[in-house]
């Protein structure tokens, strides 16, 4: 029982941390303490320290011993990369997906992708990143194989660095992707056109990247 409730802890903790990272809270550079994360979350060190090593292990922090933990600059050849990964995968697991994909599947992404839709007028930068992460998690989640969605979910989570790095500068005075491309990849899969549908797909990894860094 103790264990399981200091995992929750650590989840919670982990969670915080992650989302102050994704809200810009900590800038790229930024040095974050066990002794600071303690205080902010009142609790002990052990989930504290299991969160920053987990974060350490997906890439979004480094550990610098007998310092702290850095949030490191991502570079613009790191988000191409990441790019780059995220097409191959998402494509691969797309093409499984078009060949077992349900129609409660496809209604249910659907809905999602209409309802971030409308939250995206909002001009909240956490909820439009977080939907948008959630659709492509949905959709891989689709092809029903639990290594292409662990790496999607790993993939993301670095992105989610760039969003923070990147995004929060441009999004006030950019024009920010709506989930309108989310729907038409839907439309194309509910016609079973998987060709346009990949298309599509590639064109929504690529077009947040674009509005940051230029085509």
């Amino acid at each position: 029982m103790d264990g399981a409730k200091n995992q929750s802890i650590k989840e919670l903790v982990y969670e915080g941390i992650l989302n102050d990272i994704i809200q810009g809270v900590y800038p790229a550079n930024s040095i974050l303490n066990e002794r600071t994360l303690v205080e902010k979350y009142g609790v002990s060190k052990t989930p504290v320290r299991e969160a920053l090593v987990q974060l350490c292990g997906e890439g979004i922090l480094k550990n610098i011993p007998r310092y702290g933990y850095q949030l490191p600059v991502i570079t613009p050849s790191e988000i191409n990369a990441i790019i780059e990964y995220r097409i191959v995968l998402e494509t691969g697991a797309l093409r499984k997906t078009m060949k077992i994909i349900t129609r409660e599947q496809i209604d249910k992404l659907n809905a999602h992708a209409k309802h971030a839709g409308a939250l995206a007028q909002k001009r909240d930068i956490t909820t439009h990143w977080s939907t948008n992460m959630e659709f492509h998690l949905m959709l891989c989640e689709c092809c029903s194989n639990q290594f292409m969605y662990k790496s999607l979910n790993d993939a993301l989570k670095f992105c989610s660095r760039g969003a923070s790095q990147y995004f929060n500068k441009s999004w006030e005075t950019g024009n920010p992707t709506d989930a309108n491309g989310h729907v038409q990849i839907m439309e194309a899969i509910r016609h079973q056109d998987g060709k346009l549908a990949e298309e599509l797909l590639v064109k929504d990894i690529e077009c947040l990247w674009n509005e940051i860094l230029g085509p």
